[in-house]
C-alpha cells in the first residue's frame, strides 16, 4: 500500500509524516469519526513541509492487522473459557477475559518493538514532492 503524507518534522535520519485519513474510513465508524489524521515516525530525510509517497508492503500491513485485531479477541475469549473452568460467577469470567485481553496488549508492544527493528516491517519514503508540486494522488492500493 501506497499513501502520501505531509512531512512535520524532520531530525536525526528520521521524519514525521502526517496522514489524513482515508475517504474509505469516512464510512467504517470504528474511531468514531474522531481521529482524521494519523503521524508515523519513517526512516529517511525529507524537508518539513512536502508531501512524500510512503510504502508498506501489503503482506505486512494485513499481518499487522490480523495481530492487533485478532489475538486481543482469542485472549478475551480464551481468559473467559478458562475462567468458566474454575469460577461459577460469570462476572469472574468478563474479568479474566479482560485480564487476558491486557496481557495481549503486553503481548502486542512487545512484538511491536521487535518488529520496527526488521527492515521488512519499516515503511519506506518512495517520493518526496515539494510544495506546489500536484502530480501525485493520496492513496496508492496495488493489490
Amino acid at each position: 500500500m501506497i499513501r502520501t503524507g505531509r512531512v512535520i518534522s524532520s531530525e536525526k535520519g528520521q521524519v514525521e509524516v502526517c496522514f489524513e485519513r482515508p475517504e474509505a474510513c469516512a464510512h467504517c465508524g470504528a474511531c468514531a469519526g474522531q481521529k482524521h489524521h494519523t503521524q508515523v515516525k519513517i526512516p529517511g530525510e525529507a524537508p518539513v513541509g512536502s508531501q512524500v509517497d510512503v510504502e508498506m508492503p501489503d503482506q505486512q500491513v494485513v499481518k499487522a492487522s490480523l495481530m492487533g485485531y485478532v489475538l486481543p479477541l482469542l485472549m478475551l475469549l480464551l481468559g473467559m473459557a478458562i475462567g468458566s473452568l474454575f469460577f461459577d460467577n460469570e462476572g469472574m469470567w468478563a474479568l479474566l477475559g479482560l485480564i487476558f485481553m491486557g496481557i495481549s496488549w503486553l503481548i502486542l508492544r512487545l512484538a511491536e518493538k521487535k518488529m520496527r527493528r526488521r527492515a521488512i516491517w519499516q515503511p519506506k519514503i518512495l517520493a518526496i514532492h515539494e510544495e506546489g508540486d500536484k502530480d501525485h494522488g493520496t492513496e496508492i492500493d496495488e493489490g
